[in-house]
């Protein structure tokens, strides 16, 4: 009988794999990518639906992550945002950190995922579509910030990001960003 344990270490791996996969297939996906490329896709059909076949659990992992955005962040400053969408927030912040963890765009290292990035708040305040603020933030973004002295914390679900990964899985891509 296989114990809770190592069956947890099995799930772990096969997303890791899946990560890396993922990861992977979109360095390579995007070396080849230029302006010329349409006119190629144009005459190749059957390799645009391997690509989709092939592309498709990954894509459905990425769209995964695209929901969250959960980081700690360092560097000086302060701040607090509190949002339930672009429209419905309020907050004042004034830091420039480093953050680790997930994020939208910017990443230094992958750029889709944030994972290490840097981001800047200087002098941003104000309440729902007034908020100067929160560029990298989705209009559909639910969560909330936290920035005191020199750690910050972040914490957000995007509900746009769950809709397009519920469509995702019956081959539909509202948000356009499938590999």
């Amino acid at each position: 009988m296989i114990s809770k344990r190592t069956m947890s270490f099995k799930i772990a791996g096969i997303f890791l794999m899946i990560l890396l996969t993922s990861v992977f297939l979109g360095c390579a996906g995007s070396l080849g990518s230029g302006a010329g490329d349409e006119s190629a896709d144009e005459g190749s059909s059957g390799a645009a639906v391997a690509k989709t076949v092939l592309l498709y659990p990954v894509n459905r992992v990425l769209d995964v992550l695209d929901i969250f955005r959960l980081n700690v962040a360092a560097g000086p400053g302060f701040g607090l945002n509190l949002r339930a969408t672009k429209f419905v927030q309020a907050g004042f912040e004034n830091y420039v950190s480093v953050r680790a963890g997930l994020g939208k765009g910017g990443g230094m290292v992958f750029p889709r995922y944030g994972l290490l990035y840097s981001e800047s708040e200087v002098l941003t305040f104000g309440a729902g579509p007034a908020y100067t603020g929160g560029g990298q933030r989705g209009f559909t973004e639910v969560g909330g910030t936290v920035h005191l002295g020199i750690v910050g914390v972040e914490a957000a679900v995007d509900l746009m990001e769950i809709v397009d990964a519920l469509a995702g899985f019956i081959m539909l891509d509202p948000q356009g960003d499938d590999l």
